[in-house]
């Protein structure tokens, strides 16, 4: 039985059902998508062919289903509870990103790299993992049921896809080194 886990903000230890930490007040439950509707954002205001870089964009509860942005430079954004079921971020740089609470069901994330980005609650459920980075990623309540893997996908340290439900791709068809 799990005593205590680390607050991912501020490394002390806490409750494992802790909500909030009693040290630096960061919220430990992943957001709902209902619970940023409000603060919605989307592609709306991006002149057309300009959204190779949304650095650090604050897409928070955008509604991305399907969405082409693959290559695309979303390092640090905020996509919390963002909608990007089906979308295509294949080779997207997500690194740093926080995508707590997200809908990434069936998203194409082949060669995506999501290092040290907050996936914590997110829904990965079919989605296309091969050759991702995801080291240093927080996975605390994320859904990788049948996500898709191989060997070339970077997990964190100590992480077991095969234990959160994730599927190893069948060996044949294309390979090769991670795409950077």
């Amino acid at each position: 039985m799990v005593e205590a886990i680390e607050c991912p903000f501020c490394d002390e230890s806490v409750p494992p059902n802790a909500v909030r930490c009693r040290y630096c007040g960061e919220s430990l439950a992943p957001p709902t998508r209902e619970s940023v509707l409000e603060d919605q954002s989307g592609l709306d205001r991006i002149p057309r062919g300009e959204v190779d870089e949304l650095t650090m964009a604050y897409l928070r509860g955008a509604e991305l289903s399907g969405a082409h942005l693959g290559g695309v430079d979303l390092f640090g954004a905020d996509l919390v509870a963002a909608d990007l079921k089906g979308a295509d971020l294949g080779a997207a740089n997500l690194c740093s990103a926080d995508l707590s609470g997200a809908d990434l069901r069936g998203a194409n994330l082949l060669g995506a790299d999501l290092s040290e980005a907050n996936l914590g609650g997110a829904e990965l459920r079919g989605a296309d993992l091969k050759r991702a980075d995801l080291r240093g990623a927080y996975l605390r309540g994320a859904d990788l049921a049948e996500a898709r893997y191989d060997d070339y996908t970077l997990w964190p340290e100590g992480f077991d896809p095969a234990a959160a439900g994730a599927v190893r791709a069948v060996k044949g068809g294309r390979g090769g080194p991670p795409i950077r």
